[in-house]
């Protein structure tokens, strides 16, 4: 296991690694791009108490604002879903504090995505279940929150007609995607639909007992050897956010973003 004076200059590496690449990173998304470098530079900004990094977040952003169109996708893992959740996730951690609401803009894109675009599946990266994390943190602003209820009941509704049909792959997303949503007032009768889940063997069973054990062994960062990209699922961001919570500089909460 490595210490904290190398996690320390892992991180310093990792920072000037993706102050290079950060804003030149194709993809504008959460989970692969953009919006996931800056959810690690508001953290390292934080971490180092230094503003400067908070400032190349925002430049980020901005980069990655400029390439949202009417027809961007919609999807969680590279799309407008994923990208909305990540900006509330800044929000809600008082990393951006915005008078204008950003997301509105991504609305009728994702209006169209969940009420009228086909839809490949009820995963959360490429599918429903990703759609419906969005809408799940536009319930929280009062405009858009009519739109997001009634995407949201789309979406349950197509769950429960589809329920014996769906794979094994999706089922912890829309097990996870159901208990999130039945805590919400409205839609309390989600958990009926949790109760006919009950005997799906569900694979992240045991992912607290993994994550434990990864926390406890960060492997050497081999600059040499790069991630498989920048973003927070397999490159250098979730490099940087996994040895911040090491170092108990973050909490784990980050982690439900992925």
């Amino acid at each position: 296991m490595i210490n904290g004076t190398e996690i320390e200059q892992n991180l310093q590496q990792i920072a000037e690694m993706l102050v290079l690449n950060g804003t030149l990173t194709e993809c504008p998304g959460l989970v692969h791009g953009k919006m996931g470098i800056a959810v690690f530079f508001f953290h390292y900004a934080q971490h180092t108490s230094n503003e400067l990094f908070a400032d190349y977040a925002m430049d980020v952003i901005g980069e990655m604002l400029n390439q949202i169109h009417v027809n961007s996708p919609a999807d969680y893992e590279k799309g407008l879903a994923g990208i909305g959740v990540g900006i509330d996730y800044l929000i809600r951690n008082n990393f951006l504090d915005v008078e204008d609401d950003i997301c509105e803009d991504f609305d009728q894109r994702m209006v169209r995505a969940v009420m009228y675009d086909p839809w490949q599946d009820f995963s959360q990266y490429n599918g429903l279940t990703g759609y419906g994390r969005y809408w799940i943190t536009r319930l929280r602003y009062p405009a858009p929150s009519v739109q997001a209820r009634e995407c949201l009941m789309r979406i349950t509704a197509l769950i429960e007609e589809k329920l014996l049909e769906i794979s094994v792959e999706e089922q912890t997303d829309v097990y996870c995607f159901l208990h999130d949503l039945q805590e919400i007032s409205g839609f309390e009768f989600c958990k009926s639909l949790l109760e006919q889940c009950r005997n799906w063997n569900l694979q992240s069973a045991d992912m607290k007992g993994k994550m434990d054990m990864a926390f406890k062994q960060i492997p050497d960062l081999d600059m040499e050897k790069s991630p498989a990209g920048t973003g927070l699922l397999t490159g250098y961001a979730g490099e940087g956010m996994l040895r911040l919570t090491a170092i108990n500089q973050t909490n784990r909460l980050w982690l439900n973003l992925l």
